[in-house]
């Protein structure tokens, strides 16, 4: 089976970690405060947050188009998903929603059994994921961006 060059790269080229957007937006969530137990989400007003487990904004960034795109672009396309960010611009965005965002706008809480089990994950990978998260910040890997729980 063959497959023409044009239909195996994004609009991002042959390698999609080194177009700019996605640099710039690994920056960001590189930078941003996270929690062991928290997670990433990007609201529907273009705001990238990162969020406890109890959904309390930990950190914020409004993000223009151009970078909501390059974020939504590391996760598998649904058009419901890619209709919810049309027109989003997290730039235009008051920071104090930034920190107070209406709820409907968040993914849900997790629930008691998703936190007990992001412990369960935390404690049994803490090693791991400490010296992970060290090597990112002395600046030795860069990570990915594709994966949201830091």
């Amino acid at each position: 089976m063959s497959s023409s060059v044009s239909s195996i790269y994004t609009h991002y080229g042959q390698d999609p970690n080194n177009h700019p957007d996605q640099k710039e937006i690994s920056s960001i969530v590189d930078k941003m405060h996270k929690l062991s137990l928290g997670r990433v989400a990007l609201g529907s007003d273009g705001v990238l947050r990162s969020l406890s487990s109890e959904n309390e904004v930990i950190d914020a960034v409004g993000l223009p188009p151009r970078l909501i795109k390059a974020f939504m672009d590391r996760f598998p396309y649904y058009e419901e998903i890619e209709a919810r960010f049309h027109n989003s611009d997290g730039t235009l965005v008051p920071q104090e929603q930034w920190w107070a965002p209406d709820p409907s706008i968040l993914p849900q809480p997790f629930t008691d059994e998703e936190n007990d089990e992001a412990r369960r994950h935390y404690e049994k990978n803490k090693d791991i994921i400490e010296e992970m998260q060290q090597k990112r910040k002395n600046g030795e890997i860069q990570g990915c961006g594709s994966d949201p729980e830091f």
